[in-house]
């Protein structure tokens, strides 16, 4: 069964079992999910859910519904869409995806090549790592997922990344991959540069790099 999880100012404040037919979000009490916050309309958007697909649509609101930072009025929901109304984010999530079998082979670095060329192969799952993917969300392959499996992946082009996200039992961490010449702006993690030394990543965090946004789930 799909979910929200429900933000304010980055703090989890609720979970939302998403039933069939309509439910309707806003600031008036009798809503189905209540946000309580001024800047989110009495009757602010609703999600409407037919089996296993939902929608979000707005509905007239004064400051407007975001998914993954575009403002909508109607959108398709897909697992790790994050909904913006007011102050508040509303992680929209579906039941786990089947994950791959775990294999002893294989190398333990690969490269992401942003842009429609790209592989679309899965590398094998590794023991004992936590698990995590990236969302692209722009661009000619908008909607594609990244699995990261490997312990590095490259971001960008082959022989030339502009970021490495680093993988380990402690979790995930971007670090810059530029050399000289190679790009001339850097990696941004949530709209703010990463440090040579790199940044660890959180759940629902907004990358941009190469000239894509990819947003970064735990899985």
């Amino acid at each position: 069964m799909s979910k929200l999880v429900i933000k304010l100012n980055d703090e989890i404040v609720d979970h939302v079992e998403i039933e069939p037919g309509t439910m309707k979000i806003g600031r008036k009490r009798g809503c189905a999910v209540v946000l309580d916050d001024l800047a989110v309309s009495g009757e602010h958007a609703h999600i409407f859910t037919v089996g296993e697909d939902s929608f979000v649509q707005d509905l007239n609101s004064t400051n407007g519904t975001y998914v993954n930072r575009a403002r909508v009025g109607k959108h398709y929901l897909r697992h790790g869409d994050v909904i913006g109304i007011g102050r508040y984010t509303l992680l929209y999530l579906q039941s786990a995806p089947a994950r791959p079998a775990p294999s002893t082979g294989g190398d333990q670095a690969r490269t992401v090549i942003i842009g429609p060329e790209a592989a679309q192969a899965k590398a094998p799952q590794a023991e004992a790592l936590p698990s995590a993917e990236l969302h692209v969300l722009d661009g000619r392959t908008g909607g594609r997922r990244i699995e990261l499996t490997k312990q590095v992946t490259n971001l960008g082009k082959t022989g030339k990344p502009a970021a490495v996200i680093l993988r380990s039992e402690e979790g995930f961490r971007l670090r810059p991959g530029l050399r000289p010449g190679d790009h001339t702006e850097k990696p941004k993690v949530n709209g703010r540069p990463v440090p040579a030394a790199g940044v660890k990543l959180r759940n629902g965090d907004i990358i941009d790099v190469a000239g894509t946004r990819l947003q970064f789930y735990l899985k």
